[in-house]
Formats: structure tokens, C-alpha cells, sequence
């Protein structure tokens, strides 16, 4: 009988818990200062419009070159929503783009990147991992669940370590 520990589906997903326990880890007792710090000029952040409404600065925008410093708050919008809300959706057969409209509360960041990645977890963990991904996924149409899957693991380990070193930076720059 194999062991159920060397399952694609366990080893995955318990990797990926494993990086979100050291991401949620590093996110206790975040402020408002730190979250929404900009660490250089022209910085991406999440602002307030004259709407009243919370947008992410260049959501959307894959090109800009050089790519902007990004806040703790862009970050977690990027990894809760631009990552784990998108794919969720799309393997719901959705492939519109990704909401603009974040939080300027760290609190709700924090449990809204919890609820998108246990949304993404539920759907992950039942899918094949050779089935194509399909038409709405765009550029990743012919790749399959486990090509997303290690793109998902990828998207949240780096902006993880960015978030972690953010707030080491801001902590040391008082």
C-alpha cells in the first residue's frame, strides 16, 4: 500500500500550508503604518479614491519596466486576490481580471489572504494534476494543474520572503 504522505495532493499542499503558516506568522501584529509604508519614492500602495472606495495602484499591469517598490498592503492584495481569488475563479470557469479594490485595514487584509487561500486550497485539492487548465487561463490555457499549482507555490513564497523583509526594513529604518 503507498504512503498516503508521498501523495502529489499532500506534498503540495502541506508545502504551501507550511508557507502560509510562515506567512501569517510574519503578518502578526501588523500596523496601519507598516502596512501601508512606502519604502521609495513613487511606491505602489492601495489609495483611497475620491470614491470613497480602496484601489490598487497598477492592478492589472504586468509590463511596467522597471517594475515599481510595492507596500506590505499591494503585496497582500497581489498574493490574496491578483494570485489565489484569480485562480479560484478561473477554475470556476471565470476569467475576468482580478478586483482593484483592496483594504486599507491590515486586520482584513490579513483575513481576507486567509479566506482566498483556503477558497484556493478547497479547489486545488480536488482538481487533477495533468488536466489542462482550458481556455480562460490565457497564456497558461495548455499548462496544466500542477504547472499552476508550483506557479501559485512560487507567487506566494517570494512575495512571502518580500513582506517579511519589508517589515524587517521598516522596523530597522525607526
Amino acid at each position: 500500500m503507498a504512503d498516503s504522505s508521498h501523495d502529489p495532493t499532500t506534498v503540495i499542499l502541506g508545502s504551501m500550508d507550511r508557507m502560509m503558516d510562515q506567512l501569517l506568522g510574519r503578518l502578526d501584529g501588523l500596523t496601519q503604518d507598516e502596512y501601508l509604508w512606502e519604502p521609495a519614492p513613487a511606491a505602489w500602495s492601495v489609495r483611497m479614491g475620491d470614491d470613497g472606495i480602496a484601489k490598487v495602484e497598477g492592478a492589472g499591469e504586468r509590463d511596467a519596466d522597471p517594475p515599481p517598490v510595492t507596500t506590505i498592503a499591494w503585496r497582500l492584495w497581489h498574493i490574496a486576490i491578483d494570485c489565489f481569488d484569480d485562480y479560484t475563479r478561473r477554475f470556476a470557469g471565470d476569467g475576468s481580471d482580478a478586483s482593484a479594490v483592496w483594504t486599507m485595514d491590515p486586520a482584513e487584509a490579513v483575513s481576507s489572504l486567509t479566506t482566498a487561500w483556503q477558497g484556493y486550497r478547497a479547489v486545488i485539492a480536488g482538481r487533477v494534476w495533468s488536466d489542462e487548465l482550458g481556455d480562460n487561463w490565457e497564456v497558461w490555457s495548455r499548462s496544466c494543474t500542477a504547472d499552476m499549482a508550483m506557479h501559485a507555490s512560487n507567487e506566494l513564497v517570494h512575495h512571502a520572503a518580500e513582506v517579511a523583509l519589508l517589515r524587517d526594513l521598516y522596523r530597522a529604518s525607526r
